[in-house]
């Protein structure tokens, strides 16, 4: 079977949101597509995204032997010919299932489909790659997924980096529909213009091939849970005033690089021929900022948002508990679900662009 479709989280700086959402995405999709296997591929150096797949830093230490380092032994050269990532190019049979573990054998929190090929969570030092030699390392990679038998859905975080590293090159090239999470702020706005003038180079210069397919305002300060359209976007809440005024200068921004016929074909859904509105409602999205104590213990302990609902509907409990380490958390239960609502809202316009996209 194809690889059904692959998408990549990234952004010029840290901290944006790109492993939390990463991880909640591809953990939603598996559970709400248990048909298909979703392999996520952890390409950040500190492999923050493996550690909560694991079920938190905790109990990732456990696991450092047996799990992290995937990827590099991924690249293992078995004929001894070369080393690190050329070593895929001497390998005729590549099988990226055979390193990939099932994710639910380490972490019952996670849903059974979805699979993991690590980082190494340690830095390394890995040379640039010529494009042709990391294209055809994709084409490996590609290929042993489509070889599988099973439907696939490949899901990348990468690093926050100016300039790309190899890895979150790989992820470039593996992938070909970007997610861009970033800060609410004219000073992101700014590193976004950056990002996106050095994405749409390596386009033009043939490097890569992704396009972006959403660009998500993250962590945005709520007024109240009411549900808004502004400004073409739908809001399944309603951000501040200030939020508001900043989200119209920055759309309006974005959507005069989307509009530039310089940047044509960087965005699955945007060029100057876009009708008006056209862009911002099908291309930007806009994530709330969560409550920590839903936020925070899902990162600990490894729980998805979409597992937290499951396990509050089954307990028929007003709110849940979480506990490691000396910390506590309690999360009520209308908490937990407008969490989960944020999320939903984002996968679902995920969902649909991404089946427009092919």
């Amino acid at each position: 079977m194809p690889l059904q479709s692959a998408h990549v989280f990234c952004s010029h700086i840290g901290h944006s949101g790109k492993t939390t959402l990463c991880f909640n995405m591809s953990c939603y999709y598996a559970k709400h597509h248990p048909e298909v296997k979703v392999l996520v591929m952890d390409l950040a150096e500190e492999g923050d995204l493996t550690k909560r797949l694991l079920g938190g830093v905790d109990a990732s230490r456990e696991k450092v032997d047996e799990v992290f380092g995937a990827v590099f032994r991924l690249l293992g050269d078995a004929d001894r010919k070369s080393s690190g990532l050329t070593s895929w190019l001497w390998t005729s049979d590549l099988d990226i299932t055979k390193h990939a573990i099932c994710v639910a054998d380490h972490n019952s929190n996670v849903p059974g489909n979805l699979f993991l090929v690590s980082s190494g969570a340690w830095p390394r030092k890995e040379e640039p790659l010529p494009d042709a030699k990391r294209n055809q390392i994709c084409d490996k990679i590609r290929d042993s997924l489509d070889r599988s038998g099973d439907t696939w859905k490949l899901f990348c975080d990468t690093d926050g980096d100016r300039r790309p590293s190899p890895f979150t090159m790989l992820g470039y090239s593996l992938c070909s529909l970007a997610i861009v999470p970033l800060h609410l702020n004219k000073a992101d706005h700014e590193r976004i213009e950056t990002m996106l003038g050095l994405m749409n180079e390596m386009r033009q210069n043939g490097e890569i091939n992704t396009q972006v397919l959403l660009v998500v305002w993250n962590m945005v300060k709520s007024q109240k849970d009411t549900p808004i359209t502004h400004g073409g976007v739908d809001l399944n809440f309603t951000p501040t005033k200030v939020s508001l005024e900043i989200l119209d200068a920055c759309n309006r921004k974005l959507e005069a690089v989307a509009r530039d016929p310089h940047f044509a074909g960087l965005f699955v859904r945007g060029s100057a021929e876009t009708p008006e509105g056209e862009f911002l409602k099908t291309s930007v999205a806009v994530m709330r900022q969560l409550a920590d104590n839903v936020l925070k213990p899902a990162e600990e302990f490894g729980m998805p948002f979409v597992q937290m609902v499951a396990k509050l509907d089954a307990s028929q409990l007003k709110q849940l508990t979480f506990e490691g380490d000396g910390i506590k958390y309690q999360a009520k239960d209308d908490t937990i679900h407008c969490v989960d609502e944020a999320l939903t809202a984002l996968s679902e316009k995920f969902e649909a662009m991404t089946v427009d996209a092919h």
